[in-house]
């Protein structure tokens, strides 16, 4: 009886300093939050990898890729023509049609693309 009692009670004390460490926890990532300065709106101080690509036509994409090439370089060019293969081969809403890809990486930013043949 007092076994299981026993077992009760520390079940619950273990319980209650989880709760309370999961909320100091969280009160902490709402203060560091808070804490980070925000991010410039200005299209120049903003690199050409965190802003949504124009894949709306076969020619738009062409210059976008051509403008990451310019202002970023070959690396991440490459990074993100390979990031494209892979969605294009492994996504089944793909299926390597170009047009569907197209309009699937609309609007995402080149790291988000490369994020996503990462996972």
């Amino acid at each position: 009886m007092f076994k299981h009692l026993f077992i009760s009670i520390s079940a619950g004390m273990l319980a209650l300093f989880l709760v309370t460490a999961c909320a100091e926890e969280a009160a902490d990532g709402a203060r560091t939050n808070a804490l980070k300065p925000s991010v410039k709106s200005d299209k120049q101080d903003v690199s050409i990898m965190h802003q949504p690509v124009d894949f709306s036509s076969p020619e738009a994409v062409e210059k976008t890729l051509q403008d990451i090439r310019e202002k970023e370089g070959d690396q991440a060019y490459r990074q993100l023509k390979n990031a494209m293969q892979y969605i294009s081969v492994y996504d089944l809403s793909v299926s390597k049609n170009e047009e569907k890809l197209y309009r699937k990486l609309n609007g995402r930013t080149p790291e988000q693309i490369i994020a996503k043949m990462k996972r």
